[in-house]
């Protein structure tokens, strides 16, 4: 009795699950021109998020661009040492998109951005956002 009891318990929250992520699957209408910039374009790009500390830089590529085009949940940026994701419920997270600032490679602030995003960084990995020019 206890097993059917427990069974009907877990199927309740499964069946009301679609209905919930449907409803937060859509789109911020206040964010509707960050995400058109962020889900726009190839390669990566560069999100500039202004604060009372100054300048927040923070990079993206084709894998965060892919994943919210199909998600509207949240935004996967990066700084140098770790990602971060940005929540579109969460107050402090939404104040943040709504300042920023998507920059692009046919940008002229791209490589601005691109040498303040590599002088502090301290990971070897992290290589230039510029493309190599070919020859």
């Amino acid at each position: 009795m206890k097993k059917l009891a427990l069974a009907a318990f877990v199927a309740l929250p499964l069946t009301a699950m679609p209905v919930a992520a449907a409803e937060q699957a859509a789109p911020d209408p206040d964010l509707a021109k960050f995400r058109a910039d962020y889900t726009s374009g190839d390669g990566l790009a560069y999100v500039v998020i202004k604060d009372e500390k100054g300048e927040r830089i923070y990079r993206y590529g084709d894998a965060s661009r892919l994943t919210a085009k199909r998600d509207p949940r949240g935004y996967m940026l990066f700084t140098c040492a770790s990602p971060h994701v940005f929540i579109p419920q969460k107050a402090e997270d939404k104040s943040a998109l709504l300042k920023a600032e998507v920059v692009k490679p046919d940008s002229p602030r791209f490589a601005e951005l691109d040498a303040k995003y590599l002088s502090g960084c301290q990971n070897p990995l992290v290589k230039s956002a510029i493309p190599k020019k070919q020859s």
